[in-house]
């Protein structure tokens, strides 16, 4: 029988005595050359789960590009025959290095890439790129001292914010999908018997330009809590570049909602939704265009101090509104 098909055995039992021997399942494990035929066999007990560390215990020797195959499923615990397929190998001369690699790659370019080979615009080779990977082949790279090697980039796009007025606050939209651009990076390389010494950066290239992201983000007042009147809160608020959570939570505080309320500190007496004193009303109301209305006018008041307290009268609330 030729040497490439001789079949070895293992008879040696494997036993882990730090570990009860009942736990280990009986593999086989039958290793296939990259042309389908049979080059091995290998015997034993393991009491690991993974095809790969089972082979590699019961001496098959497993290649990490190898694939496999297990029957039964090994999940089963009850032991398997496992099948190793060889990665086929392929001889690669790179200037003066020789390299072995075991690839499944179906062409030579594809074995380059995977093996993070780069080809230079001056570099020849002995084969074209898209050629089809056959077995026993031997791939000659030929590196010229010094060439250009192009490398795509990516652009980052930027993201622009737009407000508007008309969308609530908090919430965003996409108007614009933003795109990633693509730049072409040109280096000149320097290789000394087929090991490079140096990279420098002499040209750049936007071939594909990114795409901006314009984003919407809406800053219109949205009232999120206890309110009263809330139509004329925002309204009120929207007019006055107010908060209207804000406007709320001083008509609670002052009279709950209760436009009539009247109430007392120190014996002045105060009125309305956010308890103005009578002085006070005539004055702000005034100037914030609602001259002689009544006091327990809800929309008045609530007009009156959106105004008011946007223009330095916030203290009147003795520090009430914040």
């Amino acid at each position: 029988m030729p040497a490439s098909f001789i079949t070895f055995s293992s008879t040696a039992k494997v036993e882990n005595k730090s570990q009860p021997v009942d736990l280990a399942k009986p593999y086989i494990v039958e290793v296939n050359s990259a042309k389908g035929e049979k080059t091995g066999q290998f015997s034993g007990t393991s009491m690991k789960t993974d095809p790969f560390l089972i082979s590699d215990e019961l001496g098959a020797g497993p290649y990490a590009q190898d694939k496999f195959s297990a029957f039964p499923d090994i999940r089963m615990g009850i032991g398997s025959k496992i099948t190793i397929y060889r990665a086929p190998d392929y001889l690669v001369k790179d200037g003066k290095k020789k390299i072995t690699l075991r690839s499944w790659a179906e062409s030579v370019g594809e074995l380059l890439s995977e093996n993070k080979i780069d080809l230079g615009d001056d570099d020849k080779i002995n084969f074209s790129t898209d050629t089809k990977l056959e077995l026993g082949m031997e791939i000659n790279i030929i590196r010229v001292a010094i060439t250009n090697v192009k490398k795509n980039e990516p652009i980052d796009y930027k993201v622009i914010k737009k407000e508007d007025k008309t969308l609530d606050q908090g919430k965003t939209k996409i108007q614009q999908k933003g795109q990633a651009g693509t730049r072409v990076l040109t280096y000149q390389v320097r290789r000394e018997d087929g090991i490079e010494i140096s990279r420098i950066l002499i040209g750049t290239e936007v071939s594909v330009a990114p795409i901006d992201e314009i984003q919407i983000i809406g800053t219109k007042p949205v009232i999120t809590g206890w309110c009263k009147y809330n139509d004329w809160v925002l309204d009120a608020s929207i007019k006055n570049n107010l908060d209207p959570n804000r406007l709320c939570r001083l008509m609670r505080i002052e009279s709950n909602g209760n436009p009539d309320s009247i109430g007392t500190h120190d014996g002045t007496m105060y009125y309305g939704l956010f308890q103005y004193t009578q002085s006070f009303w005539g004055k702000a109301s005034k100037k914030a265009g609602y001259s002689g209305a009544d006091w327990n006018d809800p929309k008045a008041q609530i007009y009156t101090t959106a105004w008011a307290v946007t223009h330095d009268y916030a203290s009147a609330w003795l520090g009430t509104f914040k």
